[in-house]
C-alpha cells in the first residue's frame, strides 16, 4: 500500500513530519545508519545522478505513484548541489532516544512515551543553533529506500521530509534505525544548523533560540 500522511505539517520553526509505509510483506532488517546519511549527502551533491536512483527504486515499491516520481525527477534535476551533512554523536543519540522508545511501544510519531518532542531529545543531547528539524520513516527496510521515499514524498502535502533533506539552513545531522513493534523497523534522522554536545564552551545561547518556538501537533 502507498504511504499515508497522519498529521499536518506545524510549519514554524520546525518542518516536522512522519511517513508510514503500511508494508504488506515482512521487512527484512533496518537500515543502517552510516548508509542512510550516505543516500542523503548523494542526494544534496549530485540530485542530477540521484534523479535517476529515485526513479528505479520507487518502481520496486508497491502503491507508486507515476506523477509523484516524475515531479520529484523533474525537481532532482533542477536542484542545485548542496553541502554534504555532517554526522554528528549529539544529533545520533537524540535519534537514538526515540527509536529505542517506539521500537518498544509501537507508537509512531514525534512524540515519545513521556511525551518529549524533537527539540526537548536534542536538547537532553547539547545545544542546537540555527534551526532544527526531524525526519522519520517506519516500515522500509534498506537505507536507500528510507531516503527515495522521503525525497519523493508521496502523499505529504508540503514536500516537508524532502525540505529538510535539501535545506541549506541544515549543516549537521544525526541518524538512528531500528525495529519497530508494528512496521518492523524505523528510521530517525535530526537536523540542524550546527551543534556543540553537552559540556562543550557555548556561546551566545538565547540568541541561538530567538524565533517561534515549535508548538507540536
Amino acid at each position: 500500500m502507498a504511504p499515508r500522511l497522519l498529521r499536518s505539517p506545524c510549519v514554524t520553526r520546525f518542518s516536522l513530519l512522519t511517513l508510514v509505509l503500511l508494508a504488506a510483506a515482512p521487512l527484512c532488517r533496518a537500515a543502517g545508519d552510516a548508509s542512510v546519511l550516505d543516500e542523503i549527502n548523494l542526494a544534496r551533491t549530485q540530485p542530477r545522478q540521484y534523479a535517476e536512483i529515485v526513479a528505479t527504486r520507487m518502481r520496486e515499491l508497491p502503491g507508486t505513484d507515476e506523477r509523484c516520481v516524475d515531479e520529484t525527477v523533474k525537481f532532482l534535476m533542477r536542484q542545485a548541489p548542496l553541502a554534504p551533512l555532517r554526522s554528528v554523536s549529539g544529533l545520533m543519540a537524540s535519534a537514538r532516544i526515540h527509536v529505542a522508545d517506539q521500537s518498544m511501544t509501537g507508537e509512531i510519531g514525534h512524540r515519545d512515551s513521556d511525551g518529549a518532542g524533537p527539540v526537548q531529545r536534542i536538547d537532553r543531547c547539547g545545544v542546537w543553533s540555527g534551526c532544527a528539524g526531524e525526519d522519520i520513516s517506519y516500515g522500509y527496510p534498506d537505507a536507500r529506500s528510507v531516503v527515495v521515499t522521503l525525497i519523493v514524498d508521496q502523499g505529504v502535502p508540503g514536500k516537508g521530509h524532502r525540505k529538510n533533506i535539501f535545506s541549506r539552513d541544515f549543516h549537521v545531522a544525526g541518524v538512528a534505525s531500528g525495529g519497530h513493534a508494528r512496521y518492523g523497523s524505523m528510521c530517525v534522522i535530526d537536523f540542524a544548523g550546527d551543534f556543540v554536545p553537552k559540556g562543550a564552551a557555548v556561546a551566545t545561547t538565547d540568541a541561538w533560540r530567538a524565533g517561534p518556538a515549535w508548538d507540536g501537533f
